[in-house]
Formats: C-alpha cells, sequence, structure tokens
C-alpha cells in the first residue's frame, strides 16, 4: 500500500547525499555512547537510575546537541525507529526514513491499531526522591502529515511501572487528556497547539492532510531539523512514592510499515524527581543577603506532596559561618509528620563588630534514601552595602562639594554647618574650613555611618619681608606658595610673573603677590618697598692751603640727616694724616705744624643715615698750594 513512498524516499536521499558537504548540521548526534551512558545524561534532580538495557536495530539511538535548531531542547537522547543521523537538518526531503528489518513491541502495539516495526527501546529502573516523577520530551515523524489519520500512525510510549502503580502505565499523554501521543493525535487537525509544521503544511483532506512541497528555507537552513512535523516541548509526570524504585520503558516504532521513520527526543537532566526544597525569606523584601543584626530570616523545607508518613530530612551544614556561632543554631535533621509539606526555622545572624567580609551558610537537604535533595547558599553580610563619598576631599576658599550616599532609605547628615540641607542622599556644603561630616544611613533596621573629610586649602602665600631701599636703586621680591604668580602694580617690576622680581620703584610703594596652588586654588599678599632720598654728603676733591683765605681748609659737607662718625685722611704710602669725628673741624694740610706736600690724598667717611644704617663713603682729594 505505501510502495510508493519508495519513490520518495530516494529521491531524498540522493538530495540530502548531495547537500552534506555544504550543509553544516545543527543538530549533531553521537551514536557511539554506551546505553548506560545515554541513560546518564537524562538524570536530574533526585532521580537514581540501574539495570540500563537497550533493544534496538544499529544506530537507532544517540545523544543529540541542539546547536541552533527548531527541535526546543539545548541536548538529549534520540531513540528513532531508523538511523538516529537522520533527524539532521535541513529538512531536504519529506520521505527519509527506511525499514530496519526489526521487529516491533507489544506494549508499543497496545497504543495503535497497527502492526509496529523498527522498535527501539531503552529501559532501566529509577529510584526517587519524591512523590513525583517528570522528564520533557519532543515526538517527531516523517509520516507528517500525508499520513495523519491513516493506518502509519507511528508511535511511542513512556511506560512506568512499580510500587502504587496498576500495571505498566504509559506517561507520553497528550496534556490535560488520556489520550497517546502518536501522529493520529497530535497534527494540525487535532491537538494542533502542541504540532510544530517543519514546512510541508497540511491541507485538509479526506479527513487527512495533502502536503505542500517543502520549499526554503526548511531545505536550505540547517536550522530545520530532517522530519516534517513534531510536537512542542511536552512533559511526562508520574505520581510515584518516595524512596521507592520503578521501571522505565522509554520506546519508538514504525505502525503500519518499516519505512518512514518516526521518534523521540528526551530532553538531558530532566529526568528529576523534586524531593525537598530549600527556599529562605529575608525580613527585607528584596534584599538576598542576610545582614549581622538587621537582615534575617526564615528558611523553608518544603516537600513537592504533602507527606503521608514520618520522613526525616537530613540537613548539611557547611560554609565558612559557624553553625550556632555566627548564626542561630539550624538542626541537623527535622521531620516531615503525616499530613506536613512545610518546615520553617528562623536564622538570625550575629552582631559581633568583627570586619569577616562575606560569610557563607551551605545548606544541603537529604532524604533518608540517600538521594541527594536540594540545597541552598546563604550570604551573611557584616553591614549592608552603605557607601558615601567624596571620602577624603581637597577644595579652595569659597567653593562647594557635592557630598552624596547610596544604600539606605533615610540619609541623615551631621553637623549643619554649612550644608544646604541635613537629609538626603545628596547634600552640598560651602565650607569655611577643613571639617568632616558623618552620614547616618537607615535601611530598614540597619544602621550605617561613613565619615567624608573636606579639607580646605590653606594659603601659604608670602610675599616676602618689607625692604627700604635708596631713590635709584633696587631690591629683590622674595614670593612664595605657588605654582604661578602675578605682581601688581607691574610697572616697576622686571618680571610681574615670577617669584623674585626685581623692584624699583622711584617711590615708596606696596606690591600685591597673587599666587595660584596646584589646585587652582588663588591667595594674596603684600610687601611694602619704602624709597630713601641718599644720603647727600659733600667732600670736595682739592683744595688748597696756601693762606690766601680761600680753600685752605677741607671740610665735610651734610645737606640732610646724616650722622658723623668718622672722617679720615690718608696720604699715598696709607699713613693717616688727619681723623676727626666734629664735621666742623677740617684739615689744613698740615700734620702738626709740618705742611703736606703736594699729592693725593685718600678719604674715607663713616656715618648713619636717617634710619639709623651706618653707610661708609671713600675717595681722594688733591691737595695744592
Amino acid at each position: 500500500m505505501k510502495r510508493h513512498r519508495l519513490y520518495t524516499i530516494s529521491i531524498a536521499i540522493a538530495g540530502l547525499f548531495m547537500l552534506a558537504a555544504e550543509a553544516k548540521a545543527q543538530i549533531v548526534v553521537d551514536d557511539t555512547l554506551t546505553p548506560e551512558e545515554l541513560a546518564a545524561t537524562l538524570v536530574g534532580t533526585g532521580v537514581v537510575i540501574s539495570g540500563v538495557t537497550i533493544d534496538c536495530h544499529d544506530g537507532g539511538y544517540a545523544y543529540f546537541e541542539c546547536v541552533d535548531c527548531n527541535v526546543g531542547m539545548e541536548s538529549g537522547i534520540v531513540i528513532v525507529s531508523g538511523p538516529a543521523t537522520e533527524v539532521e537538518g535541513p529538512n531536504s526531503g519529506s520521505g527519509t526514513g527506511m525499514s530496519m528489518g526489526g521487529g516491533g513491541d507489544p506494549d508499543l502495539e497496545d497504543l495503535t491499531t497497527s502492526t509496529t516495526y523498527d522498535a527501539c527501546i531503552l529501559e532501566f529502573d529509577a529510584t526517587v526522591t519524591s512523590d513525583s516523577l517528570q522528564f520533557d520530551y519532543v515526538f517527531g515523524s516523517e509520516e507528517y502529515t500525508t499520513y495523519v489519520n491513516s493506518s502509519f500512525n507511528d508511535v511511542f510510549g513512556l511506560f512506568i511501572s512499580g510500587p502504587g502503580i496498576v500495571g505498566t502505565q504509559n506517561l507520553a499523554l497528550v496534556p490535560f487528556t488520556t489520550t497517546s501521543v502518536a501522529i493520529n493525535n497530535v497534527n494540525p487537525l487535532e491537538n494542533e497547539e502542541y504540532y510544530v509544521d517543519n514546512g510541508v503544511g497540511c491541507t485538509p483532506s479526506f479527513g487527512g492532510c495533502t502536503e505542500d512541497w517543502l520549499t526554503a528555507p526548511y531545505t536550505t537552513d540547517d536550522y530545520y531539523i530532517e522530519w516534517d512535523g513534531f510536537t512542542t516541548v511536552l512533559t511526562a509526570r508520574a505520581a510515584v512514592t518516595p524512596c521507592e524504585t520503578y521501571h522505565l520503558k522509554l520506546g519508538v516504532a514504525d505502525a503500519g510499515d518499516g519505512i518512514l521513520d518516526s521518534g523521540v527526543f528526551i530532553k538531558a537532566g530532566s529526568l528529576s524527581s523534586p524531593g525537598v526544597n530549600i527556599s529562605y525569606e529575608y525580613d527585607i523584601d528584596g534584599y538576598p543577603e542576610m545582614i549581622e543584626g538587621c537582615n534575617n530570616g526564615e528558611l523553608n523545607l518544603s516537600l513537592s506532596f504533602v507527606a503521608t508518613d514520618t520522613i526525616v530530612v537530613n540537613l548539611e551544614i557547611t560554609g565558612t559561618a559557624g553553625n550556632g556561632i555566627d548564626y542561630s543554631n539550624i538542626p541537623t535533621s527535622v521531620v516531615f509528620y503525616p499530613g506536613d509539606s512545610l518546615i520553617t526555622i528562623p536564622i538570625e545572624a550575629y552582631e559581633d563588630a568583627l570586619a569577616e567580609g562575606v560569610e557563607t551558610i551551605i545548606i544541603t537537604g537529604e532524604l533518608t534514601c540517600a538521594i541527594a535533595g536540594d540545597s541552598i547558599i546563604l550570604q551573611i553580610n557584616d553591614s549592608y552595602p552603605f557607601d558615601a563619598w567624596p571620602e577624603d576631599t581637597i577644595i579652595c576658599p569659597g567653593e562647594s562639594v557635592d557630598l552624596q550616599a547610596s544604600g539606605a532609605q533615610v540619609y541623615i547628615w551631621t553637623p549643619i554647618n554649612h550644608l544646604d540641607t541635613t537629609s538626603g542622599p545628596l547634600v552640598t556644603s560651602t565650607p569655611e574650613e577643613t571639617i568632616t561630616y558623618t552620614v547616618l544611613g537607615h535601611f530598614y533596621a540597619c544602621l550605617e555611618t561613613r565619615e567624608l573629610t573636606i579639607h580646605v586649602e590653606e594659603s601659604e602665600a608670602d610675599a616676602g619681608p618689607d625692604a627700604v631701599i635708596y631713590q635709584g636703586t633696587s631690591t629683590e621680591l622674595d614670593g612664595s606658595g605657588g605654582v604661578a604668580y602675578s605682581w601688581t602694580p607691574a610697572e616697576s617690576l622686571s618680571d610681574p610673573n615670577i617669584p623674585n622680581p626685581e623692584a624699583s620703584p622711584e617711590e615708596g610703594t606696596t606690591y600685591y603677590l597673587t599666587v595660584t596652588t596646584a589646585l587652582g586654588c588663588e591667595f594674596t599678599d603684600s610687601v611694602n618697598v619704602a624709597v630713601l632720598i641718599e644720603p647727600q654728603v659733600y667732600i670736595p676733591n682739592a683744595f688748597t692751603p696756601n693762606g690766601d683765605g680761600t680753600h685752605d681748609i677741607l671740610r665735610v659737607l651734610i645737606f640732610n640727616e646724616v650722622t658723623p662718625l668718622s672722617f679720615q685722611i690718608y696720604n699715598r704710602w696709607g699713613k693717616k694724616v688727619f681723623e676727626t669725628g666734629d664735621i666742623s673741624i677740617g684739615w689744613d694740610g698740615k700734620v702738626g705744624d709740618k705742611e703736606q706736600e703736594i699729592g693725593t690724598y685718600m678719604y674715607i667717611f663713616v656715618g648713619l643715615d636717617e634710619r639709623g644704617n651706618e653707610f661708609t663713603m671713600n675717595g681722594t682729594i688733591t691737595l695744592l698750594r
């Protein structure tokens, strides 16, 4: 009856080999795993498996990885009524498959009205933790959609048997029904919400479907797997007895003939029996860490079922925090009595004022059947993450700085000096001198403080000491305290932009120095330079002691406030010939009564100026007759 499909198969296989060199499959299969390795990939939480067997034709089972494909799972196992490698995309033909010459399976034949062929069966025992057992799967086939509602109703079964289950129960059911998942039960015409079309479409015809022609992207993009249709990801579930062992049988077979193939994907890690679940509820909603002294909470141990008998859950308490030392004591076991499904244990993190960093509590729950249960890691912080900044800053006088804090709900700043406000996460300070502020943060019942210091840079500007100069002379100013300098007035300075310019004022002047620091602050200082008129002392450069009454006496003439101390005259051999401290007394050109010879003599005059500073003048005079 299905011989016409052989022609389709030959075309599809030929096309597949032509594309093999060009297409890179996005679903990759590995058929080298042993049955034990294959079954182990399915194991998730709360399940231990044993006694793995497989009854299948060569190449009919494999491990798969979905790098980027439309099957809806990342990885798992695939069991096929033909070669497992045929699932690799793209969907280059709608007749992929071949008869493997294998027989059927009686349990699978109970799910269909047709004879089964090429059955592939994986079986193992599973010991469970809780009252439920589940795993995720996808059924797919090349029978879609031409043979919908025909006798070629390829099927698969996920059978379970064991304590509390009468006979053998099929878990591969259409959600919320007792109907088995098969070609005729999940398709575009029935339970279509669980069906995924892979490019062939369906035009209703005589109670079935007429396929459309396969086109791109299904035939060119290896995102699409080879099979013409498949289900969405479905979940098989069974009610079981905790700590008991059950037998599972996972199988698929062709129905009606062995030509077009079908198979089932089972998700890696999805075979699970969720047992005790451990969770934690914190006092501060939305803050998932304990805080010493203020954010405690409750440890919740819950079963996925209501206990019908006494169930003991052993708790392994580890981590860097000490049980009963850093937090209130957690028992090493708890007991669920009949009717219980939740046990709550309050935990308080003790405030010890020690800087310990983040500490951990690791809690692992195990049921008495020694199958690993759930675990949780709790963190204990010394304090909540309260922060404030800038912690230490420096500003220029007159400047303002923004002080900020985060992590709290309420902020209080002290002292109030120079602040624009004393509450909120942002305040502005304009201090006149260095000051330290304290911000107190309230986070629910948690209190934290931080200190922020604002340094106000102090002036080190120094224009140097005051100076007194004589008119017509200069003095070097001595500025310091910055990295840049500016002197005013600039007219009588050699360079107003250096720290030590030469000042040559004609009259008494106050110079103002502005220094700029490395921080950019500007400070000023001043210096006074007094200008004195130079002492007016006149000593003639010649005299004629010849008795004619003119220039006979050499005298010192003083015109302003000068106090003479001494006036000395030396001959050319360095012999002192005259000395006086009284300028009213002059030299008559004699030593004693002896006239000195005509020639040049040297003089030294010592006196005090109007400020009391001693000064000296020297020069030469000529004695003539």
